[in-house]
């Protein structure tokens, strides 16, 4: 008899798997990062808001915050966190990342990062909330450079690596100014509080990134 489980998750990923599938790449903050197959088409997985006539069910789409029910397969015949999607109840769908290059840019930089390293956080309840907040700001408009060094910021931190105490300082006290703006305020009001300065900000993060690759396991890519 098939056994299921039901989690909230973020779509880090959606790739093409054979004809009639697709890979589904699910953050969950209680399962943390998930592999789940799901068919190809709109009748595949059958929605919990599905109803018949207007409305059609929900697909699952990159970056979509959703409610799902997972099959758990045969026991030893797949990797672990490895399920088969059932339902897909859409929570929230962001749409406005369509609008700005740079914001959807900035939000696959962060899927990407969260997906090659999740498999080593000691739990993803605080990175899923992590990966929520920054595509909620993106998609809203926040300046992307800026919600990316933070998001990058925080998720070191919170790994317990020495951000704030070793490449902070190391920075030129201008640069250093630039970042803790960003770190200290909302990323809605970054763009006005550093005006000229906001220029900085994809230089900066680079540099974080080449110190997250030589000093931390993070793998930046």
């Amino acid at each position: 008899m098939p056994r299921y489980v039901e989690a909230e998750g973020l779509v880090l990923d959606s790739k093409p798997s054979g004809e009639k599938h697709r890979r589904l790449t699910l953050l969950s903050p209680t399962l943390g990062l998930v592999t789940a197959m799901a068919r190809d088409s709109r009748a595949s997985a059958k929605p919990a808001t599905a109803r018949k006539g207007k409305n059609p069910p929900s697909r699952p789409d990159i970056f979509d915050q959703a409610t799902v029910q997972l099959e758990i397969p045969d026991s030893g015949t797949v990797h672990a966190n490895f399920y088969f999607l059932r339902e897909y109840k859409l929570l929230h769908r962001h749409t406005g990342l369509g609008n700005s290059y740079a914001a959807l840019e900035a939000a696959a930089g962060l899927a990407r990062l969260i997906a090659h390293n999740a498999a080593h956080f000691e739990t993803c309840a605080p990175v899923y909330e992590l990966c929520r907040k920054a595509l909620e700001a993106l998609e809203k408009g926040a300046l992307p450079e800026a919600v990316r060094i933070k998001a990058l910021f925080l998720l070191a931190s919170a790994e317990g690596y020495a951000a704030r105490e070793q490449w902070l300082p190391a920075l030129p006290a201008s640069d250093q100014a630039v970042v803790i703006t960003v770190l200290n305020r909302p990323a809605s009001e970054a763009a006005q509080l550093l005006a000229e300065a906001a220029g900085r900000l994809p230089k900066l993060r680079a540099a974080f990134e080449r110190w997250l690759e030589q000093h931390t396991d993070l793998e930046v890519k």
